[in-house]
């Protein structure tokens, strides 16, 4: 509360000046998360008698978050970090003079680490359809990488230039971290931060309000797995391969969709990787 978070501020002050330590303001912010339309008062939290900046976005732990909850800046933030990456490797490596293998050896293991970062969490909220999922950043970034590669142009067609590579869409891969985090939330004590977390965002499941447990159980529903896993706490190592093996199925299958339904796209064959 608004009140609690004061009463931490003012033992905070008061462990500061007992060890006469002292907190960076510059760097120290209060962001209250609520989606809401209407304009109100902020209200005024302070160290001290000094007052601290109450904002409206962040940067934690490398990840961008605003006050409305969503992830938008932080696939924007990370998606620019990766196509600068990109464009750096471009200026010191012709990837034309690379067989795909290499070229794309390199791309997931410098770019896509980028792209993929923090993944576990924020890939619960994204689109969950194959549809769609070319219009986000952090696919955006990917689709550059295989028509640099290919020297087609932007606007070339983006599951043949994934197709023409092997590759699969970046979801697929989002996905397998998110379950395997799962797995790591599930063989946590209940004591751990993160666990407890896990158990609230399963609470307002229960209560059908939006949460991270229940946009997890929304994409094991996209793919028609949930009649197999029932919960995410019968989510285990085991079956990580099982449901990676269904969602690029699933890709398969939405791909030769689009193949059938156009005469330009027919010469490619199936992706493999």
């Amino acid at each position: 509360s608004r009140f609690g978070l004061q009463k931490c501020l003012d033992d905070l002050h008061s462990w500061n000046n007992k060890w006469l330590m002292e907190v960076n303001l510059k760097k120290t912010q209060v962001m209250i998360f609520e989606k809401t339309i209407y304009k109100k008062a902020k209200p005024i939290f302070n160290l001290g008698k000094k007052d601290i900046t109450v904002g409206k976005e962040y940067c934690y732990l490398g990840i961008k978050m605003n006050n409305n909850g969503n992830f938008t800046l932080a696939l924007k933030q990370l998606s620019e970090k990766a196509l600068h990456a990109l464009y750096s490797m471009r200026r010191r490596l012709n990837i034309h003079h690379l067989n795909p293998k290499s070229a794309i050896k390199i791309f997931d293991r410098i770019i896509s680490p980028i792209l993929l970062y923090n993944s576990e969490v924020w890939g619960a909220y994204v689109k969950n359809d194959f549809n769609n999922w070319d219009k986000l950043p952090i696919e955006k970034v990917h689709l550059r990488f295989c028509k640099l590669y290919l020297g087609v142009d932007k606007k070339a067609s983006n599951i043949a230039s994934r197709g023409e590579l092997g590759k699969f869409p970046l979801i697929i891969n989002i996905f397998k971290r998110l379950f395997k985090y799962i797995t790591h939330l599930n063989s946590l004590s209940e004591t751990a931060i993160a666990k407890q977390a896990f158990l609230i965002s399963k609470d307002l499941f229960t209560k059908q309000n939006t949460s991270y447990y229940g946009k997890a159980m929304d994409i094991l529903k996209a793919f028609n797995l949930n009649t197999e896993i029932t919960d995410l706490e019968s989510i285990t190592t085991e079956l990580i391969q099982p449901i990676t093996k269904r969602l690029k199925e699933d890709y398969l299958t939405f791909w030769k969709h689009k193949l059938e339904n156009s005469s330009k796209l027919t010469p490619f064959i199936q992706p493999s990787r």
